[in-house]
């Protein structure tokens, strides 16, 4: 464990006479400008509270239990989450993979649901489009050679 600066026991008091809301929101506002593991949604470590708790000495370990609760509980999370993968750690090391188990439980989201559907069903249109597309290319390419090869009838 560190010691405690003068500074940082300072910061912490008047870190510590703010509403709970400032606090909240400036925590939050260091977590995801500091973790590209949090900006990127990423699914994050197990224990990743108390590496928190240990990188931010200085706000109450409530509120950035607080923290990390409110953003495990956004869809884009829970999204990373039903897709699996590995799990990263605060300096976006892998350390842990997400479980089938977890995986379930976080696509039974009704948000993670319906997100997951509307982006099967774009892909869907984007795969129908491509292979419309193709045929449109190839329909067009026949009547383009079809009018080159014809003779020139507009002299006449």
């Amino acid at each position: 464990m560190t010691k405690e600066t003068a500074l940082g026991a300072a910061l912490k008091t008047a870190v510590q006479t703010m509403s709970k809301k400032k606090q909240t929101d400036m925590i939050a506002d260091y977590i995801y400008g500091k973790f590209d593991v949090f900006k990127r949604f990423k699914p994050l470590a197990l224990g990743i509270d108390q590496d928190l708790i240990a990188a931010m000495p200085q706000y109450d370990s409530a509120l950035i239990m607080r923290v990390l609760a409110n953003h495990c509980r956004r869809p884009r999370y829970l999204k990373a989450l039903a897709r699996g993968g590995k799990r990263f750690d605060l300096n976006n090391r892998f350390k842990g993979e997400v479980t089938p188990e977890e995986q379930a439980v976080a696509a039974q989201n009704p948000m993670v649901k319906e997100m997951l559907e509307k982006q099967a069903a774009r892909r869907a249109e984007a795969e129908a489009a491509k292979e419309e597309g193709g045929e449109t290319q190839s329909a067009e390419a026949v009547e383009g050679a079809v009018q080159e090869a014809a003779p020139d009838t507009s002299a006449e």
